[in-house]
């Protein structure tokens, strides 16, 4: 009776010996696998915004804008998003600037603008997205001054996105700004919190977000 139960015993080892073997070489026989897409990213200029905030008042208060045209160039489709944000340059007509004020939008491109050397027109083209600090590099152009430009970014997929602070007086622009505070002497002073000085400020954050059109295969 002890050797039967040994002997069943045995058997049952096998058995789960046998098993288990065929099921670990079935799992190692088992391959992944994965769809592979081919993608095209491409810009579209309706899928853009840019927006800029200039600064009044000694407290900094913001004055929102945008520019209602802009011409992108570069290479607008590729298979890589980051090569296609990386080849873009841009041309931005000053007389496009939007502040929601029509008297407004006039006194900065003929007294701002209007004061620098050829600048009926902003120029400028990305130059590089590092991934290391996720810092992105543009380089502008006014005033027949070029000045390379470093904000933050995030590029997820297909959507891009940038913010950056600069200072005008970089492109030398001291003469528009003068011009432009003393046409708005009383609009740049905050009398309800009891100031006395007029205060246009030569900071500006500027922030642009694109998605480009993905199409996959």
């Amino acid at each position: 009776m002890k050797r039967t139960i040994f002997a069943l015993a045995l058997i049952s080892v096998a058995l789960v010996g046998c098993n288990s073997g065929q099921e670990d070489s079935e799992m190692e026989g088992e391959v992944e696998v994965k769809e592979i897409q081919n993608c095209i990213y491409t810009y579209i200029p309706n899928n853009t915004d840019l927006r800029f905030t200039a600064y009044k008042f000694l407290r900094k208060a913001g004055v929102g804008g945008t520019f209602t045209a802009i011409q992108v160039d570069g290479e607008l489709s590729g298979a890589i998003a980051k090569d296609v944000i990386e080849s873009l340059s841009f041309s931005i007509p000053t007389s496009t600037v939007e502040t929601n004020n029509l008297d407004r939008n006039k006194k900065i491109d003929s007294l701002f603008f209007g004061n620098m050397i050829g600048t009926s027109m902003i120029t400028g083209e990305v130059v590089e997205l590092n991934e290391a600090d996720k810092m992105a590099t543009l380089k502008i152009t006014m005033n027949e001054i070029s000045k390379d430009v470093k904000g933050e970014y995030t590029l997820e997929d297909n959507k891009f996105k940038f913010a950056a602070e600069i200072d005008v007086n970089n492109w030398n622009a001291e003469k528009g700004l003068t011009a432009l505070n003393e046409a708005c002497y009383d609009l740049h002073t905050d009398v309800e919190n009891g100031d006395t000085v007029s205060k246009l400020w030569p900071d500006v954050s500027l922030e642009f977000e694109t998605i480009l059109e993905k199409k996959c295969d």
